[in-house]
């Protein structure tokens, strides 16, 4: 019976500790949605033409969402990065490659959304501006634990444009041979160029963190309650039973 007792005591402290953790996951991940939404927020009140810099020197060690200007000229080649919704539907969304001249490495541009066709096996040939353009848009560095290629789908010696389905760049790069920035600049939507696309965070909202925090919160206390009760029960009819 007191064995019995001493692990039950050891399964709800183990569970309660595990909501409790839960818990503040969720909050964790509150924050860091609140810190995208500010980030995005803060970027877009600065609209008007002056607020787009010039690229920096390091664009990865910059703010998400940084308003940057680089001028230079298209490749023939693009990515096609997978699986993108727009307005409720499947597409891809397109990454152009930038040359400038002061760079080494080609600039990822993601120029906006477009439909996948009737055919998958069919990728679409998109006519990209030629000569030398402006690109004003928003830098946002990329982070190693969101990406990964899709080596089944690019092979190296393929044909452009390539199908990706994260954008990995130092894997990309190795993949394809091509010197790619570990950056990305989101075209700004006023651009007169590209194709539809709206940058507002595509993610699960902070409020529903929060949400989800108080739930598995919640859980942890229920399961106090009633294994204090439980207890005092049991203590209760162990006395009447002496």
């Amino acid at each position: 019976m007191r064995y019995g007792t001493t692990l039950a005591t050891l399964i709800t402290v183990l569970a309660i500790a595990f909501l409790v953790k839960l818990g503040f996951w969720q909050l964790d991940r509150a924050s860091e949605k609140q810190a995208l939404f500010d980030d995005f927020n803060n970027a877009q009140s600065q609209v008007d033409q002056s607020a787009f810099q010039p690229l920096p020197e390091d664009p990865a060690a910059s703010s998400r969402y940084t308003p940057v200007t680089a001028t230079g000229a298209f490749s023939d080649n693009y990515l096609l990065l997978d699986n993108k919704i727009f307005n409720g539907k499947v597409g891809y969304q397109v990454i152009g490659l930038l040359k400038v001249s002061d760079r080494q490495a080609l600039i990822p541009v993601n120029m906006g959304w477009v439909p996948v066709g009737q055919d998958r096996r069919q990728l679409p040939n998109l006519p990209l501006p030629d000569g030398q353009v402006q690109v004003n848009g928003w830098l946002y560095p990329a982070n190693a634990d969101a990406f990964t290629f899709a080596e089944q789908i690019v092979e190296p010696s393929s044909k452009a444009p390539w199908r990706v389905q994260q954008l990995d760049f130092n894997a990309i790069s190795e993949a394809l041979e091509l010197p790619l920035a570990n950056y990305v600049v989101l075209l700004s939507e006023q651009s007169n160029f590209g194709w539809p696309r709206q940058w507002s965070p595509q993610v699960m909202t902070p409020a529903k963190h929060q949400a989800y925090a108080m739930q598995w919160f919640s859980l942890a206390i229920a399961c106090l309650i009633v294994f204090f009760f439980a207890r005092r029960s049991i203590i209760r009819t162990k006395k009447e039973c002496e």
